[in-house]
């Protein structure tokens, strides 16, 4: 932070959650400076990317922005649930000169407090680097659990109470940790599918190509691979998610 600006209250910023094409010139102006200034961000591809995605999250509205005396000085791009239940953020950027003082955690809790209202249960960050990861930790994020590693680490938190894994239940909807998995061993993940008395739902991230299946007075009766067991994916993501509506529903397919 420029040692000649004194930290602001949050309260003297102002959140925009429709932003304008005058937002994004004045953002262009000092974007390159905060790039520069970044100790983590040499090769960080999100940053490079000003006249491309981040143009079109202004163009598409998927972006929001802080303004402090009627200039844009920090910004939130995201993909938003649509017809799913995640909000993906993307990129993350503070004016140099408003560093350290809270922007990007408020940015981010505004958008998870906004969607939540219409639905979203997931909140995901994408390719995050050093400094994002340590503000996913601060929000409750965690990394997310990936088969395929690779250098991209993602982070998620769900945003909703879900149901507890249970090994013991009568009827039980199970994940294998393998694609053609040995379903006579353990499952990875167990849920009770009774949803009479817990009203809560199964969302878990999982990798598209597991098998997933289950389980009746400790027998599999019904195993498939993830992406075609009855749509247990909405549409945006690998994140398994069954409701109660849901769960009569593949109870009922499979006859049980």
């Amino acid at each position: 932070m420029n040692k000649n600006i004194k930290k602001i209250p949050l309260s003297h910023f102002h959140l925009i959650k429709k932003p304008t094409m005058n937002d994004f010139e004045y953002i262009s102006e000092w974007l390159t400076d905060a790039y520069n200034n970044h100790k983590e961000l040499k090769g960080y591809a999100l940053y490079h990317n000003l006249n491309s995605f981040i143009h079109d999250a202004f163009v598409e509205h998927t972006v929001f922005v802080i303004r402090h005396k009627e200039k844009a000085v920090a910004f939130l791009t995201f993909s938003p649930p649509k017809d799913g239940i995640k909000i993906t953020f993307r990129a993350v950027c503070v004016n140099p000169n408003f560093l350290r003082m809270g922007l990007a955690t408020y940015l981010h809790k505004s958008a998870i407090k906004h969607y939540q209202k219409r639905g979203c249960l997931v909140a995901e960050l994408w390719n995050v680097c050093r400094e994002s990861y340590k503000l996913g930790i601060s929000m409750g994020f965690i990394q997310k659990r990936e088969k395929n590693k690779s250098d991209e680490v993602s982070m998620v938190k769900i945003l909703v109470d879900t149901r507890k894994q249970n090994y013991n239940a009568k009827i039980r909807f199970v994940v294998w940790n393998d694609c053609y998995a040995d379903t006579n061993t353990k499952p990875f993940y167990s849920w009770s599918l009774n949803f009479l008395r817990d009203k809560k739902p199964i969302i878990r991230s999982i990798d598209f190509e597991w098998t997933v299946g289950i389980i009746k007075d400790n027998k599999v009766v019904y195993s498939y691979i993830a992406k075609h067991f009855f749509d247990i994916f909405p549409i945006g993501g690998n994140y398994i998610y069954i409701d109660e509506n849901k769960a009569k529903m593949i109870l009922e397919s499979i006859k049980l």
